[in-house]
């Protein structure tokens, strides 16, 4: 039984081997990322967020993006993330503002992370704290050279809860 044990290393090794794939013809050759760039991004994003603007959210979110959020489903689609988002927020009563901490590249991708506050406006007649959290967001290059939102995530702290639009 030891001889079997010993030819089975072998031939493991010589079976994985022969099952690998070939290295990809092209490799992912880092793309340059310019922070400033990131960051006008995140910027000109929540201000057509607060303006209510949903519709030209959809050039800055990926296709096939996935948002992940706090004590909810991931949601997988561009027409799922901005559906959630015309149903669950308004900007006339709250009013969105976010940081930019860090830009990285990671190869063909960017990645971002920062803060983000959630502040009522005097417009909504809210009595409600302001919010904060943390989000990150994996970026895709278009073809346009911008960058589309391809994977993001947010949360917030724990007993922080969304503010209820007035019926």
């Amino acid at each position: 039984m030891t001889h079997r044990k010993r030819a089975f290393g072998p031939m493991l090794a010589l079976f994985l081997a022969a099952c690998a794939t070939e290295p990809a013809a092209e490799t992912a050759e880092p793309v340059p990322v310019d922070p400033a760039t990131i960051r006008a991004q995140v910027d000109e994003f929540v201000s057509v967020w607060n303006a209510g603007e949903v519709a030209s959210l959809g050039s800055m979110v990926a296709e096939d993006a996935v948002l992940l959020q706090p004590d909810g489903p991931p949601l997988v689609g561009r027409e799922a993330i901005l559906g959630a988002i015309s149903q669950n927020y308004d900007g006339r009563i709250l009013r969105q503002s976010a940081t930019v901490d860090e830009v990285a590249s990671i190869g063909k991708l960017a990645y971002a992370r920062g803060t983000w506050t959630l502040e009522p406006t005097s417009e909504g007649g809210l009595d409600v704290p302001t919010m904060n959290g943390k989000w990150s967001a994996i970026y895709q290059p278009r073809s346009d050279g911008g960058w589309s939102t391809w994977r993001w995530m947010w949360n917030q702290p724990s007993g922080q809860t969304a503010a209820a639009a007035p019926e």
